[in-house]
């Protein structure tokens, strides 16, 4: 791994190394960006590049070759320890921190970041998944936060600021990332061998927000499906909100009766309607790439757009935003999903002709 293998992030790159060579490097960065665009990775590149033998700190570049970078690459380095939220679990227990009840304070992350590093110049710790972190762990790993050991560094991942606890959040320095390009996700797909197609890899580049994961799930034939067949209802006229939310709730049924499960593919269909509604308008503004060819067939029921035709899609946007959100508050994806296409039937009757 090396810079030159993580796109879309150089002033971030640059933002490091700069410190880097102040002598201005934090004790603790908060790293913040939608999923899925390169955060994790971006933070075991600068720890290769911390722990390199080759290269010094002030260069931030890593050989890949030398004991350190060999060690980061297999996940074995001494210095180096990456937690997050274990799978199943919705939070980061206290033993993450601390270690189980019976060493409570003789091991886990605080504990080893507490001494002196074996093999490289300082300890380094990535905690993804910061905003699963409950008032119980963070309070457990505040005191490192407040008095870091002066060898330490400490990297926390998030979706955004917002979602990680205050008290933790202000004790670091935040990096933002940004979403990648449409263009450069398309490339990306394409150059890592997730198609071949341009125009698959296009769509799907078209509907991740900007995030490579997502947009390598996007190619699952099945969840194109999924998708492809809720456009063809989002696109019928008069909008069907029985059917729709029939649909919807008979594929997050298919998942099975975890409630987790369940969410996460309540989640992907909002995305799409989003996706397809955003299309929409923008077919009325200017007809693109015919990417949803289902947005331009609703686009096409309306002969003459207007502001206000805008704004009524703007308002069925902003109200499956909010069932997103509820979703991930954890109300009842069923009672979610019923008012959400109930609402947006009443909206969209309301669009002028």
């Amino acid at each position: 791994m090396s810079w030159d293998e993580i796109s879309g992030h150089q002033p971030q790159i640059e933002l490091l190394r700069g410190s880097i060579r102040r002598h201005r490097l934090s004790h603790t960065y908060l790293f913040v960006g939608t999923d899925g665009i390169g955060k994790r990775t971006f933070a075991l590149q600068a720890a290769q590049c911390l722990l390199c033998k080759t290269h010094s700190e002030n260069e931030f570049l890593a050989c890949g070759h030398c004991p350190g970078c060999k060690q980061v690459l297999a996940g074995t380095h001494p210095d180096l320890f990456v937690v997050g939220c274990p799978e199943g679990k919705r939070e980061i227990p206290i033993d993450t921190f601390l270690g189980p009840a019976e060493r409570r304070g003789k091991s886990g992350l605080c504990y080893d970041l507490s001494h002196t590093p074996m093999a490289g110049g300082r300890k380094i710790a990535i905690i993804a998944d910061a905003e699963k972190l409950n008032d119980e762990s963070a309070n457990a790993l505040l005191k490192t936060l407040e008095e870091p050991p002066p060898h330490s560094l400490i990297i926390l991942i998030a979706t955004n600021t917002d979602s990680v606890l205050p008290t933790i959040r202000s004790r670091c320095q935040i990096i933002r990332f940004n979403a990648l390009s449409t263009q450069l996700v398309t490339n990306l797909l394409l150059k890592n061998g997730s198609t071949s197609d341009h125009q698959a890899a296009a769509q799907a580049a078209g509907s991740c927000d900007g995030s490579l994961s997502q947009a390598v799930m996007l190619l699952d034939p099945e969840l194109r499906a999924k998708r492809d067949r809720l456009f063809d209802l989002l696109a019928a006229g008069p909008f069907n909100s029985i059917a729709v939310t029939r649909y919807v709730m008979e594929g997050v049924e298919a998942t099975g009766t975890e409630a987790p499960l369940q969410r996460e593919q309540a989640l992907w269909f909002f995305r799409f309607s989003i996706d397809f509604f955003r299309t929409a308008m923008r077919e009325m503004i200017q007809p693109e790439s015919r990417l949803i060819p289902q947005a331009a067939q609703f686009r096409q029921r309306i002969k003459n757009p207007t502001a206000d035709h805008l704004t009524t899609l703007i308002q069925v946007i902003e109200r499956v935003i909010s069932g997103a959100n509820h979703i991930e508050q954890n109300v009842a994806v069923n009672l979610v999903v019923e008012s959400l296409f109930d609402e947006v039937g009443r909206i969209l009757r309301t669009l002028p002709a």
